[in-house]
């Protein structure tokens, strides 16, 4: 008893003892907000390759026998190119057809639209001054899709204001300029008004494309499903790891004051993490089946329970599975290698909260491997775009299979090359008094 007491007062006073549960803590905490913070804190810096389409439909209007004709939509398009350049906005110039499609699909964040009675329009509202007529000012279309992502809509509102603001101070120059000349010529006064009228005389309507169902969570809900997935196939593989560790003796178990160690089973490495796999696949089968059945009772939307059962069955399991196999590899650090890589930086990587065009580079880069960016685009697609392979189901589908089978891969060959080399997980229990059984 002496030695024992002996022995714990001196680990207890090496520094060791401290200092690594203290520095794995707080080192895996500042990573979580490093990630997090890193993400969503200055959103505007960070704009990127945020595709928006623009159509330019305008087919200009007459000024006069002895005047040029007017294509006043095709210089705000020009304007807008060029005011959106270094802005992190990519535009991309495009037909209606083509931009709605591609905004449907979700290749684009939204669709600026320049009318055929744009010029039309600014010379009616010209006219106006020495007429008694009340034209509808020239107005820009602005689409959108908040099936895209919530904040997604967000940035494209706030670059809108921003492209509405620099039209109106180039193009409402110009046409405070003709009207001038136009009043000078048949010698009627510029009075204040029309100069304040003329200041902003381009409309900006921004509206939803095609609006979002009750029960979405205004475009979050595809975001929350997926992070139920993910704990699902994380967390079930913790849970399944130590459960059948214990089952089989590999580890003691304890429930409260209860301290039981069973007989270790003759069993491989190979065959406790096959064991592992199949018991995850059931798990993903019926805990997808759950999520549907309680997001219906909460009044979710799901367009397509059948779909959506079948891909979170696959996503659970990949999750699982790979999770399974990193700590088959890593041991009990593995908990810790898949607590970084499905959580810590899946969230941010994801694109569900934040788009990655809003973000810094290096969560796009992490997207292209992180787990959750592939579940989440085809959670996405199967509860907003009716499933469409274009709107990213293809890719989750063809990414999440590629991650089940690297899960698969990796474990096999981590354990095959442990036994192999006979290195067993365990000893046996320190003391016969130790091995009791459980139930």
């Amino acid at each position: 008893m002496g030695t024992s007491s002996h022995a714990v007062r001196a680990l207890l006073s090496t520094p060791r003892f401290w200092v690594a549960p203290i520095a794995a803590v707080v080192g895996i905490m500042c990573l979580l907000a490093a990630m997090y913070m890193g993400a969503i804190v200055d959103t505007e810096k960070h704009l990127h390759d945020f595709s928006v389409d623009l159509v330019v439909e305008d087919t200009g209007a007459s000024q006069g026998a002895n005047a040029p004709r007017a294509e006043f939509g095709k210089q705000v398009g020009e304007g807008i190119l060029a005011g959106t350049k270094g802005t992190g906005l990519t535009m991309r110039v495009s037909d209606r057809g083509t931009a709605l499609d591609r905004l449907a699909s979700a290749q684009t964040f939204g669709v600026i639209i320049i009318p055929a009675d744009f010029s039309q329009s600014a010379i009616d509202l010209a006219g106006s001054v020495v007429g008694n007529a009340t034209p509808s000012p020239p107005t820009v279309e602005v689409l959108t899709n908040r099936r895209s992502g919530t904040f997604a809509s967000s940035v494209l509102t706030t670059a809108v204001d921003r492209i509405k603001t620099s039209v109106n101070e180039q193009f409402g120059t110009q046409l405070t300029k003709t009207v001038r000349d136009r009043l000078a010529q048949n010698n009627v006064p510029f009075v204040g008004l029309a100069s304040y009228a003329f200041a902003a005389p381009v409309v900006f309507a921004v509206s939803d494309a095609e609006p979002l169902p009750g029960g979405a969570a205004n475009g979050l809900s595809a975001f929350y499903f997926t992070i139920l997935l993910v704990l699902a196939g994380f967390t079930g593989a913790l849970i399944v790891h130590s459960l059948v560790d214990g089952m089989l003796g590999f580890i003691p178990i304890e429930i409260g004051p209860l301290y039981r160690w069973r007989t270790r089973l003759p069993i491989s490495r190979r065959g406790t993490l096959v064991a592992k796999w199949w018991i995850m696949f059931v798990i993903a089968m019926v805990q997808s089946a759950l999520y549907i059945g309680v997001c219906a009772a909460v009044g979710m939307d799901n367009p397509a329970p059948f779909t959506l059962w079948m891909y979170s069955t696959l996503a659970i399991t990949a999750v699982g599975v790979t999770a399974s196999s990193i700590m088959a590899l890593f041991g009990t650090a593995g908990m810790i290698v898949n607590l970084i890589f499905f959580v810590i930086l899946g969230l941010p990587s994801s694109g569900g909260a934040v788009p990655l065009e809003a973000s810094p580079r290096v969560f796009t880069w992490l997207a292209e491997v992180e787990p959750m960016r592939q579940i989440y685009l085809g959670v996405r697609s199967i509860l907003y775009f009716g499933g469409d392979f274009s709107a990213g189901l293809g890719h989750s589908l063809l990414m999440t299979s590629v991650g089940l089978l690297v899960g698969l891969v990796l474990g096999s060959i981590a354990v095959r090359f442990y036994d192999a080399k006979g290195w067993q997980r365990a000893p046996q229990p320190p003391t016969a008094a130790a091995v009791e059984p459980v139930g």
